[in-house]
């Protein structure tokens, strides 16, 4: 099960109450107010973590709060400031307010903690409102209520590439060859069902590059149709977008109109994602339709297209060392 959206209801914990006392012993009857401060309530912290992949965790527990404050005691005894919770979560995770809709947190710094619930402040025991016309105080305070909220986790994937293409065009089998990932693979449409980040290694320079493989598009995606709707927003983050075209024009498709579709889903999306660099790779190469059908693209689309076959795996060297220059040095071949 893969959670990339979820409600949570969160709570901080409560201040400690303040305490009232006097301290009564025998060598001193008379003795003055002894009464100690409650502790601050423990805080709500979300923590970006690398190792968490989605929301599970959170969808079969929905609740969680920080401990409270404990209450001061007699004998200026404070009381102890209670545990805050530390929640991880993925990175790329959007925290949004329920009740007003805006954006509060996103998680995007690896390891970084995130202040997003502060607990409350323990009450005042009556020894702090001890004064030179004020002896034996008897007002203390209580703890304030630790702040508390419901809130809407959206997750959207960090990653360096975004994968983009029809069902069927050859994203998981490219993944798993320039990754090293086993994502399903079948000749039949939507075998990816969630999405998928996974690395490229460059073992020669130490370097690695992340790619997001999401759901096939289909048109009306944008208006939640097939399975790449709710699924566009992990390509957000992407520096660039690698648009797999199925050349061969499987099952009496049209390459051109292929490419075409992709980009108006995207622009209805998010005219933005369209700013982003993009790379066009014909795949299925070997077919015997494809060359006429990329003649006809280049012609049609007037863009440079990087040739590849994942059967046979000819081009992917080339594409692999393309991704190092266009994305880890800059280049804007």
């Amino acid at each position: 099960m893969f959670v990339d959206e979820v409600t949570i209801r969160l709570k901080a914990g409560d201040g400690g109450n303040g305490c009232m006392s006097f301290r009564r012993v025998a060598h001193n009857p008379k003795g003055g107010p002894d009464g100690g401060n409650g502790g601050k309530g423990g805080d709500i912290i979300l923590v970006c973590d690398p190792n968490t992949a989605d929301f599970t965790d959170y969808k079969f527990k929905p609740h969680a709060a920080a401990k409270n404050g404990v209450p001061g005691k007699g004998s200026d005894k404070d009381g102890a400031n209670g545990d805050s919770l530390k929640l991880k979560m993925p990175p790329g995770t959007v925290v949004i307010d329920e009740e007003t809709g805006n954006t509060v947190l996103e998680l995007i710094e690896y390891g970084k903690e995130y202040l997003l619930l502060k607990g409350g402040k323990g009450g005042k025991g009556n020894t702090t409102f001890k004064s030179s016309t004020n002896q034996a105080p008897r007002k203390y305070t209580p703890g304030q209520e630790g702040e508390q909220g419901t809130y809407k986790l959206v997750l959207k994937s960090i990653a360096d590439i975004g994968l983009v293409g029809f069902p069927n065009a050859g994203k998981s089998t490219l993944i798993g060859l320039l990754t090293g990932a086993e994502p399903k693979t079948a000749s039949y449409p939507f075998t990816t069902l969630q999405p998928t980040v996974a690395v490229i290694e460059y073992p020669q320079t130490y370097e690695r590059l992340t790619m997001a493989d999401i759901p096939g598009l289909i048109e009306g995606a944008h208006e939640n149709r097939g399975l790449g709707h709710r699924f566009l927003r992990h390509i957000e983050r992407c520096n660039l977008l690698l648009f797999l075209v199925d050349m061969a024009g499987t099952d009496g498709r049209d390459p051109v109109d292929d490419y075409r579709q992709l980009v108006r889903e995207l622009r209805y999306y998010d005219e933005a994602m369209l700013d982003k660099p993009q790379l066009i790779v014909a795949n299925k190469m070997d077919e015997p339709e494809s060359p006429e059908n990329l003649a006809r693209f280049k012609k049609k689309i007037r863009r440079k297209v990087h040739q590849l076959s994942c059967l046979s795996e000819e081009g992917l060297p080339e594409l692999k060392a393309i991704l190092r220059e266009r994305v880890l040095l800059g280049k804007t071949r």
